[in-house]
């Protein structure tokens, strides 16, 4: 944690060199999923120039989508790739390419220990059947991981045991509230969302036959500017992508 803190300060100093005070704010529009290494990150720029500020603000994928297109002001957008490179197509977004951040991986949570073993399909299958309650987004209600994790089990074999001992919560973040409290020894959903509730309860990703990943991608109106490229460059260096990695992401190289 000191090396990290060490090479925090070491990018706010090289960020206050780059270039010269310039009162202004530019305003981002992120997915949640990425919201704790993106606050991070852009406290780093805001040390640095005290002048100007990165102002986030997080919400669904789509709907971050959305406010950036009706903010005349907006700066950047952070979202799904899927999302920014349809805006693309349809000329919503335009003149600029989407640069790759990192992929955020389902996989599972738990409320007991030790943790149990999900490293290949027979592991995971065994973890399923053996406990004793799992919650997963309801896939009714559009859950990606939700229509991943049906999708799974059915492919395992095992649909009927697991529906039978399921809760199906509202969203990521109401699964792993019934993990914390202990209602449920399972909780299915994205990693970064594990490690934003608690670091503590995270199992791990689904193996590699089972992975679901969802990249999340940036897209500015002028990417060129100073101080956008300068953030840009802090993103996509070995100390971002460790942020990224930390806060349970998987960076894009």
């Amino acid at each position: 944690m000191a090396v990290r803190n060490l090479v925090r300060l070491f990018y706010i100093a090289v960020l206050s060199c780059s270039f010269g005070v310039r009162a202004a704010e530019y305003r981002f529009y992120s997915a949640a999923g990425a919201k704790v290494p993106l606050i991070e990150l852009s406290q780093i720029f805001n040390q640095s120039l005290p002048d100007s500020k990165i102002v986030n603000n997080f919400d669904t994928a789509g709907a971050a989508e959305q406010k950036f297109l009706a903010d005349p002001q907006s700066t950047c957008l952070v979202t799904t790739q899927v999302r920014i490179n349809s805006a693309i197509k349809s000329g919503a977004l335009k003149g600029q390419q989407q640069i790759p951040l990192a992929d955020t991986l389902a996989g599972l949570a738990s409320s007991v220990s030790p943790k149990p073993l999900i490293g290949n399909s027979q592991e995971l299958r065994a973890t399923l059947l053996n406990a004793k309650s799992i919650a997963f987004s309801d896939p009714a209600r559009g859950a990606t991981v939700g229509k991943h994790f049906e999708e799974m089990i059915k492919k395992l074999g095992i649909e009927q045991e697991i529906m039978s001992k399921a809760t199906l919560a509202s969203d990521g973040v109401e699964t792993m509230k019934l993990v914390l409290a202990k209602k449920v020894e399972l909780g299915v959903t994205q990693m970064s969302e594990v490690v934003q509730a608690d670091r503590s309860a995270l199992v791990g990703p689904f193996p590699s036959e089972f992975e679901l990943a969802t990249r999340y991608s940036l897209w500015c109106k002028d990417p060129s500017s100073s101080e956008i490229s300068s953030y840009i460059a802090l993103l996509k260096s070995r100390f971002g992508s460790q942020v990224f990695t930390y806060n349970g992401l998987r960076p894009v190289q």
